[in-house]
């Protein structure tokens, strides 16, 4: 005889923040909590990355596989982690003055992504123009180069290859992902000062899990503001 069934998960409803698509979701489960903890115990970024996404997939109701931008999965893992195991997370924070640690509480159901969409067409020149994405986090994790990144320059040029759609023409539409990758950064690396910079303004204009604190340090009285900035912060 089977074993009866425990609980009717209570459900929920929220927007994806890149599309404005409501979605019902539950809290997660014993069994997801305990793979979202393996993986956050073994501090592989890789495998908590997929954890996490893993998690979403199964605590909303329809099919969402591969369409999440980074920002999306920050916003609606936050969203149902606050369901799960309560609203409020206790974040230890250095305070600027002492660099004495902090636990500052957070209230995730107030947490929210900031900045308004970008342009996804940027003109280069009269006749060519690129398309631009928002990343996913399993584009994030192919890029090896991007993870082995040494300077700032490097993950720069990295994150803008991420987040290239493709390169029109008035005849002609290349799709990126068809380019090697040789070709891409030199297609980069040929633009002007100008053109690059239109380009990466992008890639620094995309939306994130934000939220801004205020708390004075228990140690030296000092008064910090700290804004939180993408889901490694919050958790």
């Amino acid at each position: 005889m089977a074993l009866p069934k425990l609980n009717d998960a209570p459900t929920y409803e929220m927007k994806i923040p890149s599309t404005g698509k409501s979605v019902v979701y539950r809290p997660f489960l014993v069994k997801e909590q305990k793979n979202l903890l393996i993986a956050f115990e073994a501090q592989n970024r890789h495998d908590l990355v997929r954890a996490v996404i893993r998690t979403i997939e199964a605590c909303v109701e329809e099919p969402i596989s591969g369409s999440l931008t980074t920002f999306d999965v920050d916003y609606m893992f936050t969203k149902i982690r606050a369901k799960s195991v309560g609203e409020i997370a206790d974040i230890l924070i250095p305070c600027e003055e002492c660099s004495v640690d902090n636990e500052v509480k957070v209230e995730l159901d107030e947490v929210e992504v900031k900045g308004d969409l970008p342009e996804m067409v940027i003109p280069i020149t009269e006749e060519i123009s690129v398309k631009m994405k928002f990343p996913t986090y399993e584009e994030f994790l192919a890029n090896q180069i991007l993870l082995d990144s040494k300077t700032t320059t490097e993950a720069l040029l990295q994150l803008i290859v991420t987040c290239l759609d493709s390169v029109m023409t008035e005849e002609e539409k290349f799709a990126i992902k068809d380019e090697p990758q040789e070709e891409i950064i030199d297609f980069l690396e040929s633009m002007t000062t100008e053109q690059f910079g239109n380009v990466s303004a992008f890639a620094g204009s995309i939306p994130a899990l934000t939220q801004d604190l205020e708390f004075v340090c228990t140690s030296c009285d000092h008064t910090n503001k700290k804004t939180l900035k993408g889901l490694d912060d919050f958790f």
